[in-house]
């Protein structure tokens, strides 16, 4: 069901004393320039680093770029968040809560059992301005009930995460899924700091997963990550302390079938999980070596500090000894992925090509020479290509 607008009938509710928070352009002012990362922002630290240890910082945002994948059923398309130059991890999934006083002192202190659907539904309209501002969508629809003890819940843009209303505190749940962080409007993470430590009241991080892609497994592997489990002591692999880690294996381990394997770290539960697995493979490609590392902090026994949206390597890495190792494998497969994009697309194409037009050529060729014919069909313009190929020649040129 699609939500209404409801300031017309909270206008007359509230009555005078009711506050509409102003547009978020305007009430965030010049603080919408808060920098990224270490340029301007004061950032914790958040592992003792050694002494040598020296980390550059992004100077741009992560990119959404799509890696394909050869399936049964021919090549897929995978959207997946690059990290900016300089780091190795992007934000994948992010839920914080704010006060609903945030959008208003009227919401707070009108809210009773009675009117509780009339001023859910009018913070959730006040709320829209900032999540369009932040991440480029709002809330689209309503849910039939409600998620995670609140009484509502609501869906946040195309499936790209939820929002929870009603209870807990007088409190709102926003939750970004990690389709969500891909889709947004870039620089969002740096909006979405800025809301939560100037704008926004009794705000929370509860949970981020931070995210590692190694496109060719050179650096990390499943495998890699198992040796590290069973050599780690105390301070180094996933051990951090004199307790080892609880250990899962998803899967074939003892004989691969090409459909991926998943090793957890650590417990759902508590603070920290991780989950290092054969990414290119579970996508339904069995020879693709994509691997991927996510890091999974929780607020049940630790307080997630803001600044891990501004700086998710420096946590990443700070997360478990064998992740800091990486510090000099900055996007270590980036341009291998890009080439073997290019290559599976310009096959891809051929075969269509092929299949489609390929007795025609069989004809032609009987007529023509292979220069003649390739000038004959080609297109008007030269530098004109298909959209989904335009990374094939760019990869070319500069290969």
């Amino acid at each position: 069901m699609k939500k209404n607008p409801v300031w017309s009938l909270n206008e007359s509710f509230f009555g005078e004393s009711f506050e509409k928070s102003k547009t978020p352009s305007l009430q965030w002012g010049l603080e919408l320039n808060t920098p990224i990362n270490k340029m301007g922002v004061t950032v914790s630290d958040p592992f003792t680093a050694p002494a040598d240890f020296d980390l550059p910082f992004p100077t741009e945002f992560p990119t959404l770029y799509t890696h394909f994948v050869k399936t049964s059923s021919g090549v897929k398309e995978v959207p997946v968040r690059l990290a900016a130059n300089n780091e190795i991890a992007v934000v994948d999934w992010v839920n914080f809560t704010i006060g609903i006083e945030t959008l208003g002192t009227a919401f707070f202190e009108s809210i009773n059992d009675e009117n509780l659907d009339a001023i859910c539904l009018a913070a959730i309209n006040q709320l829209d301005e900032h999540l369009e501002h932040i991440f480029g969508f709002s809330t689209t629809s309503r849910n039939q009930s409600g998620r995670n003890f609140y009484k509502q819940s609501f869906v946040l843009g195309r499936d790209m995460g939820l929002v929870c209303i009603g209870g807990q505190r007088n409190t709102i749940l926003v939750m970004l899924s990690g389709k969500g962080c891909s889709f947004a409007t870039e620089g969002w993470e740096r909006r979405l700091y800025t809301f939560l430590t100037n704008i926004a009241k009794r705000a929370k991080l509860t949970r981020i997963d931070l995210a590692h892609d190694d496109f060719t497994g050179e650096h990390i592997s499943v495998d890699w990550a198992e040796e590290q489990d069973n050599n780690s002591e105390k301070g180094t692999g996933f051990q951090n302390g004199a307790r080892k880690p609880n250990v899962e294996h998803k899967g074939n381990w003892k004989r691969p079938n090409g459909r991926g394997r998943t090793l957890n770290i650590g417990s759902r539960e508590s603070g920290m999980y991780v989950r290092v697995y054969e990414k290119g493979r579970a996508e339904g490609d069995p020879e693709d070596n994509w691997q991927r590392a996510e890091v999974e902090f929780k607020a049940s026994d630790r307080i997630l500090p803001f600044d891990m949206l501004l700086a998710p390597s420096e946590y990443f890495m700070g997360s478990y000894p064998c992740f800091a190792e990486l510090k000099n494998e900055l996007q270590p497969a980036k341009i291998e992925s890009l080439k073997k994009n290019a290559s599976i697309s310009a096959k891809a194409a051929l075969d269509t090509i092929k299949h489609q037009y390929g007795k025609y050529f069989n004809f032609f060729k009987q007529v023509f020479t292979a220069d003649e014919l390739i000038n004959l069909v080609c297109h008007s313009d030269h530098l004109a290509y298909p959209k989904r190929l335009d990374h094939v020649a760019l990869t070319a040129m500069r290969m």
